[in-house]
């Protein structure tokens, strides 16, 4: 109870200048250290006197020395000091966005290429910040944000709950995945119209983009000839590359394939999705997590417009 109630009546001021004494000797060397006047180090000394119950220093002959009991307390208030330096050290870092931490679920088309490549560029410079990718189907990427697991999700699929700010992200095409042996490998874009005679290795029926896919190929009058079926669009890249047919896939996927392996080509009439940006209803997005987000933001918009056409 004493304890309680020596901390309730001291502040950190009076520690500081009482460690202050106890570093400089003198009441007027730990004023000139604290940018202050001497009689408010005095003041100051004389309150922290009274909230411990003893005597901190002697005074004799114009000078001070520092009792048993303050060089005892001395070690306690030392530590709290530089607790307390820690502490501001921490909020300015933080203030300055070089440590933290941050957390983003998204669908994996996004998640397996794009976050990794522009997570590298926000993690650069800042060692202290740590991080965390999840990879949720559309579907399960409200899931994970309503358990709290990331400070933002993005997802192919709206989300209605009441949990979850969702607002339009990013517009994502498909673009055609060729062999590089392909007859239209060399052209500037692809004419669904001209893969009437090709296999086309298909993403999942669960996909968000296999009913676009094939209504646009029904628009320009192909019947398809599905043979190959593919659950993420990577698988459906190395099958491509493996030459056992094409494929169109989101644009997203096309970073990280060599050339020699996948060629991958602007198709019309184009077809795109948009993308949703999860946040919490109920908590402002974090300065760190806003960063990571217009990076991706960015990144995917600089993959789109390498298959505009004109």
């Amino acid at each position: 109870m004493g304890y309680e109630l020596l901390m309730a009546r001291t502040n950190i001021r009076q520690i500081e200048a009482f460690n202050a004494v106890m570093k400089g000797g003198s009441i007027t060397k730990a004023a000139e250290t604290l940018y202050v006047s001497q009689p408010a180090v005095s003041k100051l000394i004389h309150a922290f006197e009274d909230s411990c119950g003893f005597k901190l220093f002697i005074r004799a002959a114009g000078r001070i020395r520092p009792t048993a009991e303050a060089r005892r307390l001395f070690l306690e208030t030392e530590k709290l000091q530089a607790g307390v330096a820690r502490v501001e050290n921490t909020a300015k870092a933080i203030r300055g966005l070089e440590r933290g931490e941050v957390s983003v679920v998204a669908f994996p088309a996004l998640s397996f290429r794009v976050v990794p490549k522009y997570a590298a560029i926000f993690m650069r410079g800042r060692r202290e910040v740590s991080l965390q990718l999840l990879t949720r189907n559309s579907p399960s990427v409200a899931d994970t944000m309503l358990n709290g697991a990331a400070d933002f999700g993005i997802s192919l699929l709206p989300s209605h709950h009441p949990g979850i700010a969702c607002k339009p992200f990013a517009d994502i095409s498909m673009v055609c995945a060729l062999p590089p042996s392909h007859r239209l490998a060399g052209r500037g874009h692809v004419e669904l119209s001209d893969l009437a005679e090709d296999r086309l290795i298909s993403l999942g029926r669960a996909d968000t983009s296999h009913q676009q896919v094939m209504a646009a190929f029904s628009e320009v009058g192909v019947k398809v000839r599905l043979g190959i079926e593919a659950q993420m669009a990577d698988a459906a890249c190395t099958l491509v590359s493996e030459g056992l047919g094409v494929a169109l896939v989101p644009s997203l996927i096309s970073i990280g394939w060599p050339r020699e392996k996948v060629v991958f080509k602007p198709i019309r009439p184009k077809v795109s999705m948009k993308t949703w940006l999860y946040s919490s209803a109920f908590e402002p997005v974090q300065q760190l997590a806003l960063m990571l987000m217009e990076e991706i933001r960015k990144g995917m918009e600089e993959i789109e417009n390498g298959y505009s056409l004109p």
